[in-house]
């Protein structure tokens, strides 16, 4: 079975891996947007929650004690 979403690749560098996930993402993203908004939500409601989810899990993954800020 293919993958939905594309894995790193083997030969990926530090200062392309973040850019590379956006670009493995950003398919899936945009359809889940695309069916938010087939459901009736408002682009920007859509944009506003998923930003939020976003910084959720990005703070349950800080060491203890770290901020998204520090």
């Amino acid at each position: 079975m293919k993958a939905l979403i594309n894995r790193p690749r083997p030969d990926i560098t530090e200062a392309t891996y973040q850019a590379e996930c956006r670009f493995a993402l950003e398919p899936s993203f945009l359809g889940l947007t695309s069916k938010a908004a087939e459901a009736g939500w408002a682009p920007k409601e859509i944009a506003y929650a998923l930003m939020v989810l976003s910084a959720e899990a990005l703070q349950t993954l800080a060491p203890p004690g770290e901020t998204l800020h520090n």
